[in-house]
């Protein structure tokens, strides 16, 4: 399922799960909002004076919805493709129809400071760590990423970093991408080279059953010292798209998971994949 919309990031957004759902064997959702001024919203008499008005608004987004449909078809041929045309606001209207799908796709922006971070919200940015699914941001450039890059992850040894890694590895086998493993410790007196090994273990740990599963995918681990959002943005600069989980301890020790996504979804370099605890693949 994919969120669009007339802003500047839709298209890549489109491209984006259009080709993800080509991998994956789905079909691609197209869903649009459409938000009402107040006192518009139409009516039932059909004769009403702003009817007519109402009327050419929500054409203007089957529009919309049809020429996204046709750059994916263009994109894909034979891929499937159906829309949606809802009303309300677009982060309600989109939680609520992730509730059925396999991956919700939106498209983002990113901030050019902490300043901005502050006071620009996106819908995409509003939506995650909320649907039951994984939840994919794009950044408005797809050129901006490696599309031969690395399906990146951050992981540790917490059950919480299971489905992150789930989807990372399903990630790197429908796209014939390697997987880079990364843990970030936060450094601290005493850290060790004892210590940094244990992060090795609890990375190794972490993938031991996803490597019998997918062997034709080459993985690479690496333990980085810092804060987890920053190292994370800094290590996916040459990376397909990102993976992190969000909600709860782990995943990032000490960390709480909901805040290094957020983060994340204002300074990720590329695709940023955020999979809720509980989310299945496929």
């Amino acid at each position: 399922m994919v969120g669009v919309s007339r802003s500047s990031t839709a298209a890549s957004a489109v491209a984006w799960a259009a080709d993800a759902a080509a991998r994956r064997g789905r079909e691609l959702c197209l869903v649009h909002a459409q938000e009402w001024p107040a006192g518009a919203a139409p009516k039932h008499r059909h004769d009403a004076p702003d009817q007519v008005w109402a009327s050419h608004f929500r054409a203007a987004g089957r529009d919309l919805l049809l020429n996204h449909m046709d750059s994916a078809a263009e994109q894909v041929p034979g891929l499937r493709i159906s829309t949606r045309l809802e009303d309300g606001d677009p982060p309600a209207v989109l939680r609520e129809a992730a509730e059925g799908a396999v991956l919700l796709v939106i498209g983002s922006r990113q901030v050019s400071g902490p300043g901005e971070a502050v006071t620009f919200t996106t819908v995409g940015r509003s939506l995650v760590g909320h649907p039951p699914c994984p939840v994919v941001l794009v950044v408005g450039d797809t050129a901006r990423y490696d599309r031969l890059g690395p399906v990146m992850v951050g992981v540790d040894g917490s059950p919480a970093s299971a489905p992150a890694v789930a989807f990372a590895f399903e990630e790197a086998a429908s796209s014939e991408a390697d997987l880079l493993a990364v843990q970030v410790r936060r450094p601290r007196r005493g850290d060790w080279p004892e210590a940094v090994e244990e992060s090795f273990v609890d990375v190794s740990e972490a993938l031991a059953g996803w490597r019998e599963k997918y062997p034709q995918v080459v993985v690479r681990e690496k333990v980085v010292m810092g804060q987890p959002a920053v190292q994370l943005a800094q290590e996916a600069t040459a990376a397909r798209c990102l993976v992190v989980g969000s909600r709860g301890l782990g995943g990032f020790r000490g960390m709480v998971l909901g805040s290094t996504s957020r983060s994340l979804a204002h300074f990720a370099p590329g695709p940023l994949a955020v999979v809720p605890q509980g989310a299945g693949t496929g």
